[in-house]
């Protein structure tokens, strides 16, 4: 007899969950800076960066971070270079984003990635809950 480990239930991360045509950025939706809403962005982002380094899916966490500079109206709609770190590490890794592509569309692919390589389900839904506010 063996044992079967339990399906993964991975939630549904839906672009069209992110409010259409609303140029504020992702990570600016449920608060500005010192708000408690942004608090809790960035203490999740924190926390999603260090267990992406422990679990090798760094990448996808800065894909995610750079992803939220982004959003779903104006000149931020579309996924663009950027001299930061994170769009650094994200093009050092490859095929996580490119250039010209939907932001809500990578972004709700991201999360969607970020959360079937195990990323903790209460990190994520607080940066979804900042994407979608």
């Amino acid at each position: 007899m063996t044992k079967s480990s339990p399906a993964i239930v991975v939630p549904a991360f839906a672009a069209d969950a992110l409010v259409a045509d609303v140029a504020l950025q992702f990570r600016l939706r449920n608060g500005g800076s010192g708000s408690a809403g942004s608090a809790a962005y960035i203490q999740a982002t924190r926390a999603l960066a260090a267990w992406g380094r422990g679990q090798g899916h760094a990448a996808l966490v800065h894909a995610l971070v750079h992803l939220g500079w982004t959003s779903t109206s104006g000149a931020r709609k579309t996924v663009a270079s950027s001299s930061s770190a994170a769009w650094k590490a994200v093009a050092a890794a490859g095929d996580i984003l490119t250039i010209g592509e939907d932001a809500a569309e990578a972004t709700a692919r991201v999360v969607t990635a970020l959360a079937e390589a195990g990323a903790p389900a209460e990190l994520l839904d607080t940066v979804w809950a900042t994407f979608t506010a």
